[in-house]
């Protein structure tokens, strides 16, 4: 079993309407865009690069404010958002000029960006413009989701931005729980406990007790959360306003607050306390982790060329392997391939394995779904990687999904040390 806890906030619904506003003067863009709907941000990126200098600048804007996104250039994202919305300097198109579909989105990777940078105002700012002036563009999940992001982003409106102090190179040893998840040891409120560690949780995550013994400030509020499984349950907000990771100190940390029980699997005797998640994760800047099970924060960074093969679905990290997307996920035991690997692969898979019952469960409890059980070799970093029994999902997770799988520690154990840059966004194995 899989014990996952993942949280789904701000869909990028890209609708077509974009191109009935004129013809393209570029015969790349199409295919970047499409790419971009996807999710395929190396692709997109390795197309949109060489060409850039020769698209218009209304393409070029576009296709640079949703790869800068993916690729963690937050606020080269922002300028030319800014720029398409006739806000920022200089000469751009104005607001009016583009279709209602597209304005959304880019007001959803607006927020997206604010999200990141730790800004919850602008973030509500840009969740009450998708939802006031685009609410006719949404469904009824889709206006739901833009709905509980704004009811969360306006909760945590006045809280500070989250500041983090490193003290030079630092070390931190990882143990494992017992379902062989990596753990840190956290301080706060005279509290000490071990919090997992897992790039894979787009918001960092507390069972209610705990943040109540670590004196965690719980906000009066509650939002709907989305769940690996694909359901959703209800949280609530906390704010440490100060956790110490052995020499760190990080400040201003939000945490998603649920209840015990939703963090408990009492059919394997199993409770999760906490779990620190993306955003405390990226702002160590690179984080490398050997197999011996340590944590290395360096002072300098590692040195690296070639293109990124790192990216960020809103709050989701995302690997290149073999020119295909997966999600990467340090929180999960086990790696699994999903709807559009089973799609690429459908005529082997069903000639070669037979269909098994796949469950696996997260925050909101057990799911199962159809699949199959198969055995995959991956080439990662030159080196063939060899993993039996892999569950392959023949349905999609949720409609949205468009990755190939989840990559987890039983291909990362693989290597002696793993190191994931947030600022040049990549990820090396050693």
């Amino acid at each position: 079993m899989n014990f996952q806890v993942k949280f789904i906030f701000i869909p990028f619904l890209f609708l077509s309407t974009f191109f009935a506003y004129g013809q393209t003067d570029h015969p790349s863009f199409p295919a970047i865009y499409q790419m971009i709907t996807e999710n395929d941000y190396f692709r997109a990126a390795a197309l949109f690069d060489p060409v850039k200098e020769e698209l218009p600048e209304t393409y070029r804007l576009v296709a640079g404010a949703f790869l800068d996104n993916a690729f963690n250039r937050l606020e080269s994202s922002q300028e030319q958002i800014d720029l398409l919305l006739g806000k920022g300097e200089g000469k751009a198109p104005a607001e009016g000029f583009l279709p209602d579909s597209l304005l959304m989105e880019l007001y959803s990777i607006r927020e997206d960006n604010a999200i990141k940078m730790y800004d919850y105002a602008k973030a509500r700012d840009a969740a009450m413009v998708q939802l006031e002036r685009f609410g006719h563009l949404l469904d009824g999940p889709g206006k739901e989701n833009v709905g509980n992001n704004l009811t969360l982003w306006s909760a945590l409106s006045e809280v500070p931005t989250q500041r983090i102090t490193i003290e030079g190179y630092t070390v931190l040893e990882l143990q494992k729980d017992i379902a062989g998840l990596d753990n840190i040891t956290v301080s706060a409120g005279g509290e000490t406990l071990g919090f997992i560690f897992d790039t894979g949780a787009n918001l960092s995550t507390v069972c209610k007790s705990v943040a109540e013994n670590m004196g965690m400030d719980i906000i009066p509020v509650e939002i709907q959360v989305g769940s690996i499984t694909g359901e959703k349950v209800p949280a609530q907000l906390a704010v440490c306003e100060q956790m110490s990771i052995g020499k760190i100190v990080v400040k201003n940390i939000v945490f998603l607050v649920f209840p015990d029980d939703q963090l408990s699997f009492p059919q394997v005797g199993y409770k999760i306390s906490g779990i620190l998640g993306y955003p405390v994760i990226e702002a160590f800047g690179e984080i490398q982790i050997t197999r011996e099970g340590t944590m290395i924060i360096p002072q300098e960074y590692s040195a690296f060329s070639g293109p990124s093969n790192m990216a960020m679905d809103g709050l989701t990290p995302l690997i290149c392997l073999e020119g295909d997307p997966y999600t990467f996920d340090t929180g999960a035991d086990h790696t699994m391939l999903y709807a559009a690997y089973y799609q690429d692969n459908r005529e082997i898979i069903e000639e070669s394995c037979k269909p098994e019952k796949v469950t696996f469960g997260g925050a909101g409890g057990i799911r199962e779904f159809d699949g199959f059980v198969i055995d995959k070799t991956f080439n990662i970093s030159g080196k063939e990687i060899t993993v039996e029994g892999i569950h392959l999902l023949k349905e999609k997770i949720k409609e949205t999904e468009t990755v190939y799988g989840n990559i987890g520690q039983d291909i990362m154990g693989q290597f002696s040390k793993m190191i994931l840059n947030f600022d040049r966004m990549f990820i090396l194995f050693e």
